[in-house]
């Protein structure tokens, strides 16, 4: 055992001791893991009597009353073994005899019918056809009928101890079928009440009963489950053949399959359904012999000289093993493993994988060959045989169950000879520790008999409690007891588990040391020193009345054997003892100074690390289990129970208080004298140390389980039943272990006894006999705190009951100061109930001073402040702090919420302590969870700004923070603060909202300017341009979205915008340029000022031509108002708006669409675009001249722009005669709109000029109208 230094205090590296040895006690093998080879044979046959696998206790002969009828026996004899009711049966003709072999004389005969019978069972009955205390039903089978017999059975005064078989009653039920000259040889029943029979015609039936008859069905009756429909109309003489008789039958209620033997050695297996009540052929083995001779060439049965024969069968438990369910044991003595899993399952044998599904086999196969036992092994003269030097066995009746074996030879006519075989535990430990890997080594003995066997049972407790291996098999349980029953009598064997092998060994009058020393090196000296513990301070061996002998042997071997600490270099056993005892993991391979070597690492001893095993495995039944649930009674609301038994609780508390007991009476763990090793003083401080936190979680241990004890006495689930179900959540589930070691567990013992006190308390009981109790059962679970706590409740308790004046504040205030002293170990339900009690009482003062007096004191150190701080980060250990501190306000701020309707403001809440942060944090909480945000910013405390700085920050709480800033007149701060909130990705706000933030924190940079110190401005003046351009970009933004929602199918797009501000080129790469949003594009362009003149002049193109090829608009008319929409939002921006580029795509579309085209369509529409007159004139101008002449010149579009000239200069003319525009201003080019008047005059006489010379004579009339009122007006 190696000693360890990583935990936090003594009792918890005791757990972990205890721990570590119950993990490697469960690591130990499955039979299926330790069978993985196709063969196996090895045994190792003890030679002295003390280690016999199975001993013969004593031999109950028969009554000679049975002898006298057995002389009148006429035809025929039967017996075998009933474990469960304890009674041997035997038939003589048609009596049938039920013998108390505990009682050894008394028997019960039933002589009610008078035909032979043939074959007896006893089965589970049907669930609801017999009264309750029928709990088996008899099943006896004649010639003529078969029928049932009702079996009660009443364990005795001494609860079914030795000699006590108990009361058998036999009724009649009145239920048979015809057995119709058929012999029933074997019947078997299931666990759920069906019973099946094979009868000697080689057919199966069920017997099928009911409580009473139906319409269409007997209330019993015979179904042969093996015939086909055709049969019945076959003549017998017809039938192709007979089939083969059936030997014996078992069924196997896990896997619901039945296992039919045939004469032939072959083996039926049928399904009886995943409910139970099918019956299907599912796999037929006829090579069983064949099969294992494959799997081991020594199998020699099955050949002329030596013919196959199984002489029984037996299921393989799922606890033992879920991938090998049946085991048939052969006239040889070989023991057949069969699966019904396919092959690659049961590569997969481990107990961390899922339970297989109950479902029809997939195969049935022999998947092991373990070959049989020396049925002479004083032969051998050795502890181990070889395999040819092995006397060939004539086995007739076997039993097998849970790893043991138990085969009856046939030794002569008068004898037979008890070979037993179970797993050599240390054997397979020991290789275990060699190789990962290791096969199945048992153990042999061979006992002789008297008589000839006709049945092998197991009496006593079920197989479930038993291990595979024996040295971790609790100490209280019973010594496996087997019945083995000839026409001799009965003869009661014992399973020797090694405890038992050591304590028949020191109990011998000389024990020889070389004995002593075999049987050390077999088992280890850990081992053997467990085992002392087990003889001294187990009730099993005391009730046997121990020699003192034996008690003395086993005090000397555990303290002249047990050994001293040591450095691994100085082991008295040598160097390969150092080998194994590292490779066992008995060596720290880790210590907490790395300059320690190899050669300075400590092993201890044998006595301390056998204290270890034996404890772990007193602790073992209850260490892991829950000793407080949560279960829902008769009552619709779930109440706490004790999660032990109390029988389980009791057992271990006296096996640990006689630990206990001769620990404080043996004071010399030490070591002493005695040894003659040299003890260095550190190896002795290091075990003493471990020794002693051994016995403190021995103390401890027996203090919870007496406070378990005490929980059940006072009826926990009663006193549990209005808990709020928080607490009972808190309370449920805490394993056994926690409750003794774990802070958890502590503060659960805390909150039950407070549970206690209150249930006291309500029934107005005092409290000062349970406080008694429990400080004589569980002193270490009540302290001082406890005895100041229930001081101060009775207090309270008191001034509730008194009326309202000085008395109960006096009574209030003591209880007060009680608390207050201990406040830091109430639990949060303790400080809850009490500020619940003040707050009764009308001392508010008291819930607020308490509350904020617990907090302080659970946290020191203001690890939670620190905490928050670091913006509360996952999987901190000062979590819990934090969590607690926040549970101690709640206090508070619960009695706040139930007075914020009553005269609740700012003097109120300003005169609360605010000293404590997080407590201020607290109240602000709650102030903006009701509504009460306003009295936030007149709480001009050192907190209101870090409350709402700090993380994790919300929206919410960042909103509040620029609003505080405001109403302290602190503008540059909140303008920071809304450009955060506008440009923040982490907060889930809308584009609006964010454009809306942006105006504010524009407005207040403007406001924020006028008031700061010189050296603030320019960060204010940057803060204010970027906003300017964010906002001009978020603007586009938000056309963009607006334009996604109005075409419908681009929500989350849309969606997307919302999230976060964009820059420009993020809008037009994933938005504006993928979706084909040419409108966007053109925004886009005009708020990064970009130029592209090809680019803008194809996106212009496209939209125009959009909406002018849109059979729903109105041509023309409808790209005006498309290029009036954009020009009001683009221009003057050349970028986005180049006019030249867009008057003429107008001149195009109105030549393609002549027929509606009217004159003044470029103008008007490039007006309506929010473009001055002047500029117009000047573009439209700029067009005709290149159009006029030169290269590029084109009449008819000439002709157009200068009709379209005409028309401007008239609209502009018109729009202006309300007497906004002077006649002549002091340029005499211009007027007060920028119009060239000298200019357009000029261009109109340039136009007439042209007409004229083009001989167009209706152009040339329209420009000189428009010349002439131009002159008359300027």
């Amino acid at each position: 055992m190696e000693t360890t230094t990583n935990s936090d205090t003594p009792l918890l590296k005791a757990a972990e001791l205890i721990e570590e040895k119950q993990q490697v006690d469960g690591k130990f093998p499955v039979i299926s893991e330790l069978l993985h080879a196709s063969s196996s044979g090895e045994y190792e046959v003890a030679i002295p009597a003390e280690w016999q696998v199975v001993t013969k206790q004593r031999l109950i002969p028969l009554p000679d009353a049975l002898f006298e009828q057995y002389d009148l026996l006429e035809c025929r004899c039967f017996m075998g073994l009933f474990p469960d009711i304890r009674r041997a049966w035997i038939t003589v003709d048609h009596r049938l005899f039920l013998w108390n072999y505990e009682d050894e004389s008394d028997f019960y005969s039933f002589e009610d019918q008078e035909q032979i019978i043939v074959s007896v069972a006893m089965v589970k009955p049907k669930p609801g056809v017999f009264v309750d205390s029928i709990k088996h039903v008899l099943v006896v089978a004649t010639p003529l009928e078969v029928f049932l017999l009702g079996v009660s059975y009443n364990i005795g005064r001494l609860g079914g101890a030795r000699g006590d078989g108990g009361e058998v009653t036999l009724y009649a039920t009145q239920i048979s079928v015809p057995a119709d000259g058929v012999a029933m040889t074997s019947v078997v029943g299931t666990a759920d009440g069906r019973v099946f029979m094979s009868g000697n015609d080689g057919a199966l039936y069920e017997f099928v009963y009911q409580s009473e008859d139906g319409w269409l069905t007997k209330k019993a009756r015979k179904v042969c489950l093996t015939s086909t429909i055709t049969s019945y109309f076959i003549p017998t003489f017809l039938a192709h053949k007979r089939e083969i008789p059936a030997l014996s039958m078992v069924t196997d209620d896990e896997r619901k399959l039945l296992y039919v033997l045939l004469q032939d050695a072959s083996i039926k297996v049928y399904w009886l359904g995943t409910q139970g009540t099918e019956f299907i052929l599912a796999h037929h083995h006829r090579s069983i012999s064949n099969s294992a001779a494959l799997l081991c060439p020594q199998f020699n049965e099955g050949t002329d000289a030596t013919p196959f024969e199984i002489a029984s069968m037996h299921v393989i438990t799922t606890r033992e093993s879920r991938t090998l369910s049946f085991v048939a044991i052969t006239s040889g003595g070989c023991r057949l493993y069969f699966s019904t899993v396919k092959r690659m399952q049961r590569f997969y044998e481990n107990s961390t994988l899922p339970t297989l599904p109950v479902r029809e086999p997939d195969v049935f196969e022999v998947v092991h060959v373990r070959l049989p036992p020396d049925s002479q092994p004083s032969l051998g003269g050795g502890l181990l045989q070889s395999r040819a030097m092995r006397q060939m066995l004539n086995v007739h009746t076997a039993f097998y169950r849970n790893g043991s074996t138990i085969m009856a030879h046939t030794w002569n006519e008068d004898h037979d000879s008890i070979v037993g075989t179970a797993p050599g535990c240390a054997q397979i430990l020991a290789r275990i520790a060699r190789q990962p890997r290791a096969s199945l080594v048992e153990m042999s003995s061979v006992e002789r008999i008297e008589g000839r066997t006709w049945a092998i049972a197991e009496v006593g407790l079920g197989e479930d409690i038993y291990e595979l291996n024996d040295l971790v098999t609790v100490s209280s349980t019973p010594t496996r007891t087997f019945a083995v029953l000839t026409n001799a009598g009965v003869t009661i064997l014992e399973k020797q588990r090694p405890v038992d092998m050591f304590r028949a060994l020191i109990a011998q009058p000389t024990l020889r040391d070389a004995q002593l020393q075999e049987f050390i090196t077999t088992y280890g000296l850990d081992e053997t020193c467990a085992m002392c513990y087990t003889i001294l301070c187990t009730e099993e061996f005391s009730q046997q009345m121990v020699s003192i002998q034996v008690l003395n042997a086993a005090r000397r071997i555990l303290f002249e054997y047990g050994g001293v600490p040591h450095f691994a270099e100085t082991s008295a056993f040598g160097t390969n003892a150092v080998k194994a005892a590292a490779q066992a993991g008995n060596i720290n391979t880790s210590s907490a100074d790395s300059g320690v070597s190899v050669a300075e690492r400590v092993l201890l001893s044998g006595r301390h690390n056998g204290l270890v095993i034996y404890l772990s495995r007193a602790l073992q039944p209850i260490w892991k289990k829950h000793s407080i649930t949560a279960q829902v009674d008769n009552v619709s609301s779930p109440r706490l129970h004790v999660g032990i038994s109390t029988s389980d609780l009791v057992d271990v508390q006296e096996r640990l208080r006689r630990l206990q007991h001769f620990i404080n009476n043996n004071q010399r763990f030490v070591p002493d004298q005695i040894n003659q090793m040299p003890v260095q003083p550190a190896n002795s401080n290091l075990e003493a140390a471990s020794l002693g936190a051994l016995y403190e979680l021995i103390i401890y241990s027996v203090e919870a389980i007496a406070f378990l004890c005490l929980l059940a006495d006072f009826n926990l689930p009663a006193i549990s039943s209005n808990m709020p179900a928080g607490q009972l959540k808190t309370l449920s589930g805490i394993e056994f272990n926690q409750l003794v070691c774990g802070e958890r567990g502590r503060l659960a013992c805390k909150e039950l006894i407070l549970v206690l006190i209150n249930s006291q308390l309500k029934q107005h009981m005092s409290i000062d006999s349970l406080s008694d109790v429990l400080s004589k059962r569980c002193s270490s679970m009540f302290s001082a705190a406890d005895v100041s706590l229930y001081k101060a409740l009775e207090s309270l308790k008191l001034a509730g009951e008194c009326e309202e004046g000085t008395e109960t504040n006096d009574l209030a205030a003591e209880a007060l100061n009680l608390l207050t002293d201990i406040a830091g170990t109430l639990s949060i339900v303790q400080l809850r109930e009490i500020c619940n009690s003040f707050e009764t009482l009308g001392q508010f003062g008291a819930v607020v001073t308490l509350s904020l007096a617990c907090a302080a004191q659970s946290d020191p150190n203001n690890e939670a402040m620190a905490f928050w701080n670091d913006g509360a980060p996952e999987n901190d250990s000062r979590e819990i702090i934090y969590r607690k501190r926040l549970d101690c306000y709640k206090c508070i701020i619960d009695m706040l919420d139930k007075r914020k309707d009553t005269a609740l403001n700012v003097k109120n809440l300003t005169s609360l302590p605010n000293t404590d942060g997080l407590f201020q944090f607290a109240l602000y909480d709650w102030l903006l969870e009701n509504d009460k945000s306003s009295l936030l910013f007149h709480m001009h405390g050192p907190f209101v700004e870090q409350y709402l700085i700090v993380e994790p920050r919300t929206v919410e709480k960042t909103d509040m923070l620029w609003h505080y800033y405001i109403h302290c007149d602190q503008f540059g701060k909140a303008s920071f603060v809304q450009r955060e909130l506008a440009c923040s990705r982490d907060y889930n706000i809308d584009l609006s909202r964010r454009i809306e933030y942006l105006s504010l924190s524009i407005s207040n940079a403007k406001i924020a300017v006028d008031m700061v110190r010189e050296e603030e401005i320019n960060e204010l003046g940057t803060l204010l341009r970027e906003n300017e351009d964010q906002l001009e970009i978020a603007q586009v933004q938000l056309e963009i979205q607006q334009q996604l929602r109005s075409m419908g199918d681009h929500e989350t797009h849309a969606n997307a915008l919302d999230r976060r501000l964009f820059t420009v080129t993020e809008l037009y790469d994933k938005f504006a340029e993928p979706l084909r949003l040419w409108d966007a594009i053109l925004l886009i362009f005009k708020a990064s000022n970009h130029e592209d003149s090809q680019m803008v002049e194809e996106v212009w193109r496209i939209i125009l031509r959009t909406v002018l090829d849109d059979s729903q608009r109105t041509g023309l008319m409808a790209v005006a108002s498309k290029v009036a929409n954009l020009g009001s939002r683009l221009y003057p921006s050349a970028a986005a708006f180049p006019l030249q580029l867009i008057a003429g795509i107008l001149v195009e579309l109105s030549q393609e669409r002549a027929n509606e085209y009217i004159v003044g369509f470029v103008g008007d529409t490039l007006v309506q675009a929010r473009v001055p007159h002047w500029a117009v004139f000047e573009v439209l101008n700029k067009l005709y001249m290149k159009n006029a002449a030169g290269p590029q010149s084109n009449s008819t579009v000439a002709e157009l722009l200068a009709k379209e000239v005409a028309s401007l200069t008239i609209s502009w003319m018109e729009s202006n005669q309300s007497g906004s525009i002077r006649d002549i201003v002091d340029s005499p080019n211009l007027v007060d709109d920028g119009m060239p008047v000298m200019d357009v005059d000029s261009a109109l006489s340039q136009y007439i000029i042209n007409a004229t010379l083009n001989n167009n004579i209706d152009l040339k009339n329209e420009l000189q109208r428009a010349q002439e009122r131009l002159r008359r007006v300027f």
